[in-house]
């Protein structure tokens, strides 16, 4: 059977669907594999479970399992993630190896040769064998911080931390990597990197120097060395970030770069005295991270239409409004690659220039030369822009010029710092924009937050309780959503609501959840909308009008994202409390 045959055996798909994706697949000259993967019509685990049935293979559910360092040992991790292979058992004195290709004979013949092993192969879900590769990883990234400690204490001296100039901001594995902080260092930056931390927090206490990672939007505390080896870490970061190691007084600021495997990350510093020494504040910018399509964001709907048909207007202001850290600048940087082509001239004015994209032309926020957000929209029209992007409206004279911009026939995209999309239009009357500029210029808002997903490894059913019922049910009241099809009846005939949680595994490092998906609200700005900006009204009023006129909030978004399994509802009270 082939692969829609065996997952229509198993009652995974129905026949109208097979039928469909047959037709997508002669029509669009694709393959079924791809359609399958790209809906996401069966869950990724009965996928590879119906493949291994059709290609008559060994498939190996990887969730929860627990591999001896022995075993994991047996091929070096730079082979493991370039292949996307991971030994798990051995077998009749063969190795057990979960493969991405299971079919690779070249392969599988070149590890027994190298390796001297006998291999019997496996077909995985490759994100489960990548993540199992860096957790266990990480394992051993603690083990050798324990030992560079050790080290340390026993044989330190001042040119540990200084090391050679070339050494600077190269690659974790250049230089001085023999000297024990600046494995430290290393390793700290190296095991950031594959564990997805967005920042990293070095934090000096009485006793120790706290090591926090930032991941999936959440601090976990990760390592703890001796606080006496504070002064030395963080002399060796202000080296590689070119500040100034004497200067502890005040805060500096300062950046480098480092390559992990094929991976290449912008390093921003921030350093701040504390009681006990310095604190470190390190935000990793992935340069080799790819953009996220429109449609992967997370808007769903009426909301990702409208937000889709207000980039293709010519003229106009496009914002998008949230707290720190909750995805702006990857929707915005989205959206213009959305509209990224060779007949439009796109420039970005930026505070720093986070996602590259080719073919923009991004320009990085220069205060002690004078270049401004306000100066640099002034050049950007004599640049014949068709599309403006502004980082963020933070004064009266960026927020007219971007008014102005958009009058002059110009779609302006920005961010502005508000917690809903109603309160953006307030704020603007409060920068002192008249009210009538706003109402012309002004086409759509958009608030939105970051939620972690619900780690697919792991994940599990529960039954909810009647008062999480209520509240979800209520949330809906009033507006043209319909949620009845997420309920089921009970024997004694009372509703019952089943959710979704990650119990935790070594996949998602045992916190139950893996990447992040935005929750968005989208305020259109209609005729309505605009003759109560004249007004002046208040947000809550705009808000009221804009949810009669279909607008989901924050919240709602965030309910229909827990209904659709995608993550739990302990995420959405976290990131959207303050709109409950």
């Amino acid at each position: 059977m082939d692969l829609l045959d065996v997952l229509l055996s198993q009652g995974k798909i129905d026949q109208k669907s097979v039928n469909q994706i047959r037709i997508d697949a002669i029509t669009n000259n694709t393959d079924v594999e791809s359609i399958l993967q790209k809906s996401k019509i069966v869950s990724q685990i009965d996928f590879f479970r119906a493949k291994a049935i059709s290609e008559n293979v060994q498939f190996k559910d990887l969730v929860g399992i627990s591999i001896p360092r022995d075993i994991f040992n047996t091929l070096p991790a730079s082979e493991l993630k370039e292949h996307i292979i991971l030994p798990f058992g051995r077998e009749d004195n063969k190795v057990l190896l979960a493969m991405k290709n299971p079919f690779d004979i070249q392969l599988i013949s070149y590890l027994q040769q190298k390796y001297k092993i006998e291999i019997s192969p496996f077909l995985s879900i490759p994100d489960q064998i990548i993540s199992i590769i860096d957790t266990n990883t990480s394992s051993q990234i603690e083990t050798n911080v324990i030992e560079d400690v050790q080290e340390a204490n026993q044989d330190f001296n001042i040119e540990d931390v200084t090391g050679s100039m070339q050494d600077l901001g190269s690659t974790l594995d250049s230089g001085i990597k023999n000297a024990p902080i600046v494995k430290i260092v290393n390793t700290v930056l190296e095991y950031a990197v594959k564990f997805r931390a967005s920042d990293v927090h070095i934090e000096p206490t009485k006793n120790t120097l706290k090591f926090r990672y930032r991941i999936d939007g959440i601090l976990l505390e990760k390592l703890e060395v001796p606080v006496s080896l504070s002064p030395a870490v963080v002399s060796r970061i202000k080296i590689l970030s070119r500040l100034k190691i004497d200067e502890k007084r005040i805060p500096q600021d300062g950046r480098f770069g480092i390559k992990v495997g094929q991976e290449i990350v912008d390093l921003r510093v921030s350093s701040l005295p504390v009681v006990y020494g310095e604190k470190i504040v390190i935000r990793l910018l992935r340069k080799t991270t790819g953009i996220s399509k429109l449609e992967d964001l997370g808007m769903t709907g009426n909301a990702y239409e409208e937000f889709k048909k207000s980039l293709g207007l010519t003229k106009g202001i496009i914002l998008i409004t949230g707290p720190t850290g909750s995805g702006k600048t990857q929707t915005l940087a989205s959206a213009l690659s959305f509209l990224n082509s060779p007949s439009v001239n796109i420039v970005t004015l930026e505070d720093p220039v986070e996602i590259e994209i080719d073919g923009v032309n991004q320009v990085q926020i220069n205060d002690d030369v004078g270049l401004t957000f306000a100066s640099g929209l002034r050049a950007f029209l004599r640049q014949d822009p068709n599309i403006i992007m502004v980082g963020e409206i933070r004064d009266e004279e960026t927020a007219r010029l971007a008014t102005q911009a958009s009058l002059t026939g110009h779609l302006v995209l920005s961010t502005i710092h508000t917690t809903s999309a109603a309160g953006a239009l307030p704020r603007l009357l409060d920068m002192g924009i008249e009210a009538f500029l706003i109402s012309s210029t002004v086409e759509v808002i958009v608030a939105q937050r970051l939620v972690r997903k619900i780690c697919s490894a792991c994940k599990e059913k529960y039954e909810v309780s009647e008062s999480i019922i209520s509240e979800v049910k209520d949330s809906f009241k009033g507006s043209n959503v319909d949620i009845t099809k997420y309920f089921e009846s009970s024997q004694s005939k009372k509703e019952v609501l089943y959710l979704y949680k990650g119990k935790g595994c070594d996949v998602c490092g045992n916190t139950g959840y893996f990447g992040r998906i935005g929750i968005f609200e989208v305020l259109v700005v209609n005729e309505e909308i605009r003759s109560l900006i004249l007004k002046k009204s208040s947000a809550d009023e705009i808000d009221a009008v804009a949810r009669k006129n279909g607008m989901l909030s924050l919240v709602q978004d965030g309910f229909l994202k827990v209904l659709d399994q995608v993550t739990t509802i302990e995420e959405v009270y976290r990131v959207a409390k303050e709109e409950i």
